[in-house]
């Protein structure tokens, strides 16, 4: 298994640290660790640019959005608020003794998924991971264990592809995923059953046992790559994998991969990423792996996921 690589963010000219994500250059006045993996030297001008205004004025508008055209603004009490224009800028106004990890986790969270619907990309929640030269995306309700078994798979040979969220595009030959993370977020009992314990970099901010561990560093950052399998998961007694087509396929993997749909609602945006979850479903092949939520059973899932790929034509 290859090492972890350190990296450090890369300042261009401007003053600005550089990054190429999800396909595109990202200009940020913030380093963002979290895309550490993904620091580029700039060598064009850059698609998006997250930008720094402390001093700036900020709408009291507590939890709620609001969507004004091509201008979405959002707050979080006690840490700041977001304003994502165009698809093209973030700008971020703290809040006075904000924790910089709690900026930084809505800053590439929920303004980065905003910023995607902006420019009309399907944004999706999930865990992603390439094995034997083919990626499988596993999605499902809050708490069904997407990380858990990108983690399983990473444990059993894979590159880590996504965890979180990722942009999936459709296309002729069939739908690419963006590389989005070289690091999962996993609950302690989970980091002790894979032994992960020194792969741990930081504890999650909201969560007293939830943990944010590193990943072996997987050969191609750069580009896309194809997106081979999408795994919808559920809990069950027992193991059972079956196959989805049609109307069911693109219902269940929207269900399981829409990433904060309350936004997309008020930005009127839910046909738009219909219609691109319906051709991305198109192009792959689409399971529900219904199995048991129990630690000692990852390894018979990996194995059915496995399977799945290795039979895929």
């Amino acid at each position: 298994m290859r090492a972890v690589a350190p990296h450090v963010g890369i300042r261009h000219a401007a003053g600005m640290f550089t990054y190429r994500h999800s396909g595109l250059l990202v200009a940020s006045q913030i380093e963002l660790p979290e895309w550490a993996a993904f620091a580029r030297e700039a060598d064009d001008e850059a698609d998006v640019r997250i930008s720094v205004t402390p001093d700036a004025p900020f709408p009291d508008i507590g939890d709620r959005l609001l969507v004004e055209d091509e201008r979405v603004r959002f707050g979080v009490e006690e840490v700041g608020g977001w304003t994502i224009e165009a698809g093209q800028s973030i700008t971020l106004t703290p809040r006075q003794g904000a924790d910089a990890q709690e900026l930084r986790l809505f800053t590439l969270g929920s303004a980065w998924g905003m910023l995607g619907y902006q420019r009309g990309h399907a944004m999706w929640h999930g865990s992603a991971a390439k094995l034997h030269g083919r990626t499988a995306l596993f999605c499902g309700d809050a708490g069904e264990g997407k990380s858990t078994m990108g983690a399983a798979m990473v444990d059993a040979g894979a590159d880590l592809v996504a965890d979180d969220l990722s942009r999936v595009e459709p296309h002729a030959s069939g739908p690419l995923l963006y590389p989005s993370s070289q690091r999962l977020k996993l609950w302690g009992e989970a980091v002790d059953h894979f032994g992960w314990r020194e792969r741990v970099l930081h504890r999650d901010w909201r969560r007293e046992d939830k943990f944010h561990c590193s990943v072996p560093e997987s050969p191609d950052l750069a580009s896309a790559c194809a997106l081979d399998l999408i795994v919808v998961l559920e809990t069950g007694e027992t193991h059972r994998i079956e196959p989805l087509r049609g109307a069911e396929a693109v219902a269940a993997v929207l269900k399981g991969t829409i990433y904060r749909p309350e936004a997309l609602g008020e930005m009127g945006r839910w046909n738009e990423q219909a219609v691109l979850a319906a051709r991305i479903v198109a192009g792959c092949h689409v399971v529900r792996l219904t199995r048991p939520r129990d630690l000692d059973a990852l390894d018979r899932s990996v194995g059915m996921v496995s399977h799945c790929l290795g039979s895929l034509g």
